[in-house]
Formats: structure tokens, C-alpha cells, sequence
């Protein structure tokens, strides 16, 4: 059913979608499950629905959205829940999680991960203040595209629930778990981004390490320069995904900063 009345502006605002990132969700014209759109670059949201049916598509510039405050409701999972089973239930996930340092977090009860058997995808729950799941993010496992999807439009970052008094800052949910092994807090930004609904979720713990990709330093530095005021901020430029480095390579680089 269309709804040509539908208010694009708001619902790219409400997405949240982070620079250089791309997010799918229901087209909210023609209502295609799954089948809109948007992505942040350079300055701009590109937006598109990808039935046939539907022409929507556009370009917006990054400040036109409204700015109005809009009253965010928790997502309903229940329609993609229907898809999500137990990790165990695909070797394939399995396999993901073992060689991108995740299987430690997810052992011992630090994260909360599915698996999406209609878009093969390892699914990561986020969840707010009060322990409540409010989103969650699909790493594809065959290359489809988006490569990280948000399933939500939740203003919520990624965040480990291990104890320590210093967090971890990264771009994906896998290197947040990977850094857990040195016993520090990983929060995934799901991009390089920080935007504002995220800062009261850092400025909980004592100490930041920002440990984003060298390609992003500049992004580094504005993050810090944003909690400096809040909190002890460290930076760390790095070379690969840590997601990649070796167990001793995590405890070199972290382990000095958990508390």
C-alpha cells in the first residue's frame, strides 16, 4: 500500500545513518519490506527503494532533515525475529565469529548474537540503559549488500556488557567484542561517527580509547576533543581491523587500560 504523504526528511532523520554507511529498512512509501535505502556520503543522504514498483529516490543534503525532536519508540523485532535462530544452528556464523576474534565475548555471555537465516546474517543485539534490546546489526556473510545492516533507526551505539572503568571506541560491533579479551568495555560507533545520543553511553565509564582506523584520524580527533570534557581520552591510531589481530596483539594494546 503506498503512501505518497510520507515525509522522507523524517524518516532519513530518524535512521540516524552514520558517514561513509550505508542502511536498509522497510520503503516507507510503497512498503516493501526491506527494500529502502540510505547513505551517508559526503555531505549527503542518498536515498533509493530498490522494488520494482517503487520510483522513490532522491538526495537530500545533510542538515535539510528536520530538526524538530521526535519521540523514539524501541523497535519491534518481532518481524525479523522471525528469521533469527540460535548461532549454532549455521557453521558458517560459527566460523565468522571464531576467526574475527568474537567467539570470546560471545562464550561468556558478553554479547547477545543470532543468526539471520533469511539474509545469512551474524546478528548483533544492542540494547539501552536499562538492559532492553532497542536494535540490533547483521554482519552479511556472502557479501550482500549492505556489508553491516541496522535493522532498527535506534539512536543506540554498541556496547560490550563486560565490567571495566575504560571503553573501547571502534567502527564495528566485531572489533568491540575482540577488544573484550583484554578486559576493557567495547562500544561499536557502527560507522565513525559520534552523534550526541551516544555520548551519555561513553561518559559512564572513567577512561576512552578511541581506536578507530588510521583513514579516520581526523574523525579520532574530533571524537576526542568531544569527550575530553566529559572523561580521560586516549587515542589509538591502528593499521588493521583489530577484529584481526592476534589475542596477544589485543592484550598488548588494551590490557594496560582496564581497570
Amino acid at each position: 500500500m503506498r503512501n505518497k504523504g510520507v515525509n522522507i526528511n523524517a524518516i532519513i532523520d530518524s535512521m540516524a545513518v552514520p558517514e561513509g554507511v550505508t542502511l536498509r529498512s522497510n520503503c516507507p512509501v510503497c512498503g516493501h519490506n526491506n527494500s529502502f535505502s540510505v547513505t551517508a556520503n559526503s555531505g549527503y543522504f542518498l536515498y533509493h527503494c530498490f522494488h520494482a514498483d517503487c520510483s522513490v529516490s532522491g538526495k537530500i543534503k545533510k542538515g535539510l532533515q528536520l530538526n524538530t525532536v521526535q519521540h523514539k519508540k524501541s523497535i519491534n523485532l518481532s518481524l525479523y525475529r522471525t528469521f533469527f535462530v540460535p548461532l549454532a544452528r549455521s557453521p558458517e556464523a560459527i566460523d565468522y565469529i571464531r576467526k574475527n576474534n568474537i567467539e570470546h565475548a560471545y562464550s561468556q555471555k558478553l554479547v547477545n548474537l543470532e543468526y539471520d537465516v533469511r539474509e545469512n546474517r551474524v546478528v548483533f543485539f544492542v540494547y539501552d540503559k536499562n538492559m532492553t534490546i532497542v536494535d540490533a546489526v547483521g554482519r552479511s556473510l556472502k557479501n550482500k549488500k549492505p556489508k553491516w545492516k541496522r535493522y532498527g533507526a535506534s539512536r543506540v551505539p554498541f556496547v560490550t556488557n563486560n565490567k571495566s572503568k575504560t571503553c573501547v571506541v571502534v567502527e564495528d560491533c566485531a572489533s568491540a567484542c575482540a577488544v573484550t579479551k583484554a578486559g576493557v568495555v567495547g562500544v561499536s560507533l557502527m560507522g565513525t561517527n559520534l552523534i550526541k545520543e551516544y555520548i551519555p553511553y561513553l561518559t559512564k565509564f572513567d577512561r576512552a580509547v578511541i581506536a578507530l582506523d588510521k583513514d579516520a584520524s581526523l574523525k579520532t580527533l574530533t571524537i576526542a576533543k568531544e569527550l575530553y570534557t566529559h572523561m580521560t581520552v586516549h587515542t589509538l591510531m591502528i593499521d588493521t581491523d583489530i577484529k584481526t589481530w592476534t589475542t596477544d596483539q589485543i592484550l598488548e594494546r588494551f590490557r594496560e587500560y582496564h581497570a
